[in-house]
């Protein structure tokens, strides 16, 4: 087997805030992730902070993919106690804030 020479790169990205929803004591959080240094386009990240941690569920290229692919995650998991899912609630929310913004414009 060949040695293939691996070279690597750090690069820099910059994580912003920019919607929090809240429920009780979990706290969903999108990011927007941006980097100046690199050809990468934007992307999204949406975590879950239960007060204790803080844990990336989804990513994606924009705000509502990436609470999708958080909301699926979270489904995949095993049952806890109530059938309660964070990410779909700010989905919901984000899709009524767009169907208002949607009437708003027209």
């Amino acid at each position: 087997m060949q040695n293939q020479n691996k070279q690597t790169e750090t690069i820099s990205l910059k994580g912003e805030v920019i919607k929090t929803y809240e429920y009780e004591d979990l706290m969903v959080f999108v990011y927007k992730i941006s980097s100046d240094e690199t050809p990468l386009d934007d992307f999204y990240m949406v975590s879950l902070d239960d007060t204790s941690t803080e844990v990336v569920w989804g990513v994606g290229s924009d705000e509502e993919e990436a609470l999708q692919n958080a909301a699926e995650a979270y489904d995949r998991m095993p049952p806890n106690n109530d059938d309660f899912n964070p990410f779909k609630n700010a989905l919901e929310t984000l899709r009524g804030e767009e169907i208002s913004q949607d009437k708003i414009e027209k």
